[in-house]
């Protein structure tokens, strides 16, 4: 997407040719949401993608990992993309046209 890029391989990620240091559950949780732009992931879908079924923390813990990931991305309105919330269920890549 413009301005982003992600490699998954060295956990990296590029916002408007900037690197951003974010923690290896922030970058996985937007390579997932990223790979299917559009589709709504639901909170205990995003657990166990990025955690794992063996995690049996708080589903809420999605929530504060976004919320850390959407500050240090820092979202302009420059970008063509966001993260959503949708509201009851969980979080989706939107690609802005």
């Amino acid at each position: 997407y413009p301005g982003l890029q992600i490699n998954i391989t060295n956990y990296e990620v590029n916002v408007n040719g900037n690197s951003i240091n974010l923690t290896k559950k922030e970058i996985e949780i937007l390579w997932l949401l990223a790979s299917y732009p559009g589709k709504v992931f639901s909170r205990e879908h995003l657990l166990n993608s990025v955690w794992g079924y063996e995690y049996f923390g708080d589903a809420r813990t999605v929530d504060t990992h976004i919320k850390r990931l959407r500050s240090k991305i820092n979202v302009s309105e420059n970008l063509t993309w966001d993260i959503k919330t949708i509201w009851g269920i969980g979080y989706k890549f939107e690609v802005k046209i």
